[in-house]
């Protein structure tokens, strides 16, 4: 299964779900799809990395180990990010209606799909 088609597959299992997309811990988006423009992708991927960055230092100060998953949820639309491996990380973007919780279990059970191509 391509990229393109488990984004697209993602996006069409979650009720509320509008794009979704790849991208690397450096913030360079990989691959998206959009079935609806709520946000920037490409500045999406640019603010990932500090996140991803910033993230990643919290739980390693708290004694958590890796972050695997973080999400932000806001006014215009919610952001689940779910790590892939150490370098690429799956955003799932989601409107304020939307299903989160079912959310969170596709982008887990489409890692699986990707994550030999990394």
């Amino acid at each position: 299964m391509s990229f393109t088609e488990v984004l697209r597959d993602t996006v069409a299992r979650v009720d509320g779900a509008v794009s979704a997309m790849i991208i690397a811990s450096d913030g360079i988006p990989v691959e998206e799809y959009v079935s609806e423009k709520l946000i920037d992708l490409t500045g999406l991927g640019a603010e990932a990395s500090a996140m991803i960055r910033d993230i990643g230092l919290a739980a390693e100060n708290l004694g958590l180990g890796e972050a695997r998953e973080f999400s932000i949820i806001s006014d215009t639309c919610g952001i689940i990010m779910r790590r892939i491996n150490s370098e690429y990380y799956f955003a799932l973007v989601i409107k304020p209606e939307g299903n989160f919780g079912k959310g969170r279990f596709v982008l887990k059970t489409a890692i699986p799909k990707i994550e030999g191509e990394f």
